[in-house]
């Protein structure tokens, strides 16, 4: 499974889970998060994921996303030490607004 997903690929992926085997996370800052986010998403904060990572289920696939997709490979590799697998949306919410422009919650 690659690291990475277009936000392309990422929508359609979130579109097509009737599974629900995914978990959606967003590891931007609690503000930020909640004056604009995408619908879905939980958000647990980069520099608070290693002691709140009980709160995410091991075995549903992760995706991640921040503003422009640096602080999800940090979340990433943190994430895969702790034994879960997860891709990052490239580009983050910056290429989400430029190339799907879809409504964000806010």
């Amino acid at each position: 499974m690659e690291t990475e997903l277009t936000v392309i690929e990422a929508r359609d992926l979130i579109r097509s889970s009737e599974d629900h085997n995914l978990q959606l996370l967003d590891v931007r800052t609690k503000v930020v998060f909640e004056n604009e986010s995408l619908p879905g998403f939980i958000n647990i904060p980069v520099n608070e994921l290693s002691r709140r990572v009980d709160q995410l289920d091991g075995k549903k696939r992760t995706l991640l996303i921040c503003k422009d997709g640096s602080q999800s490979v940090q979340a990433l590799k943190l994430l895969e030490s702790c034994g879960f697998s997860g891709q990052v949306i490239r580009g983050g919410l910056d290429d989400w607004k430029r190339i799907i422009q879809t409504p964000l919650n806010k």
